[in-house]
């Protein structure tokens, strides 16, 4: 099965945009506005980091006093000269527009095997794990992509510098943190053997199955938090992942 999903807030009252969710760093990352799609994220742009003093001093001003070489540039969307509230815009869409699932048993002879499938395609994350894991402002145990941060000109436009209390406010709601949210995800795998008949019923039984089961086996995704399965939100905020089960079994059939 497959299905299509195309979503939109068509009025608003008095046109005016609804800033919804919780707090995430003080502020909120999703909206309701219209002719968009409902709790679309909302945030700044990024656009590389600055290499240089000359950068910063030839760029739209930040923070002032606070940007310097190795910290992240935001696009400044309206031109003014100056990133603030003004320079967010839509950088995001938590609702998948396609979900898809397959269920199916194959047998042969007394082998049979059992699958079921499940995913969704075309929604964003806002991986909001990354603030803290990635924000290398404060003392606390970081990912393993720290270690690409800026340390100098040229050596990244990806990953800021480390800075304590994050002066130039990297971390602030932008397209930094958005990830394509798509996943297949093999949810149930089940292989089966059924003892033939004359083995059985040798023991006074109709039938004797020994069955191999696994539940969230694999997950196929660009996803680099634990889980991309967050919940209609698309934030992922120390979302628990599912786990991995797998389990020994047997039927008897007297």
């Amino acid at each position: 099965n497959i299905s299509y999903n195309h979503n939109e807030v068509i009025r608003m009252n008095n046109g005016i945009p609804l800033f919804t969710g919780d707090d995430i760093n003080l502020t909120k990352v999703r909206v309701n506005a219209e002719g968009r799609p409902i709790n679309s994220f909302y945030g700044y742009v990024v656009n590389g980091l600055f290499q240089t003093s000359t950068e910063v001093n030839n760029y739209a001003i930040q923070v002032p006093g606070g940007t310097a070489p190795g910290d992240i540039k935001f696009r400044d969307l309206d031109n003014s000269g100056v990133i603030d509230d003004n320079d967010r815009t839509f950088i995001g869409n938590p609702t998948p527009k396609w979900a898809f699932a397959m269920n199916n048993t194959l047998s042969y002879k007394n082998f049979d095997l059992q699958f079921f499938l499940q995913g969704v395609a075309g929604n964003d994350i806002y991986n909001a794990n990354r603030i803290w894991q990635e924000s290398m402002s404060i003392p606390q145990n970081q990912t393993t992509k720290v270690l690409d941060r800026w340390t100098g000109e040229g050596t990244s436009n990806v990953v800021p510098r480390a800075v304590y209390s994050d002066p130039n406010k990297n971390t602030r709601h932008s397209n930094r943190f958005i990830e394509d949210g798509s996943y297949l995800r093999l949810k149930n795998l089940t292989l089966g053997y059924t003892l033939p008949n004359i083995l059985s019923k040798r023991v006074s039984l109709d039938m004797v199955r020994f069955y191999l089961s696994c539940q969230n086996l694999y997950t196929f995704t660009n996803y680099s938090g634990f889980d991309p399965e967050v919940g209609v939100t698309g934030v992922d905020l120390s979302t628990y992942p599912l786990t991995r089960t797998v389990s020994l079994g047997l039927n008897v059939k007297f």
